[in-house]
């Protein structure tokens, strides 16, 4: 078996002592990642959207209330 060193390993070795030994831990990151990256995907789409249809949607055509 070769034994691997550097950063790599050590960011593997940092990684599984602090997130995946317990399954509870390893669960909350998963799930907490899902949810950051669903925040980050939905705003950046919604950005690309506005852009865009500038000029074109209702919040740009309608008078403010």
């Amino acid at each position: 078996m070769v034994q691997r060193t550097g950063t790599l390993q050590t960011f593997r070795q940092v990684a599984y002592k602090t997130l995946f030994k317990h399954n509870s831990t390893g669960i909350l990151f998963v799930i907490g990642g899902a949810i950051a990256g669903e925040a980050l995907i939905n705003n950046t789409f919604d950005a690309m959207w506005d852009s865009a249809n500038k000029g074109k949607l209702a919040k740009d055509v309608l008078p403010p209330e």
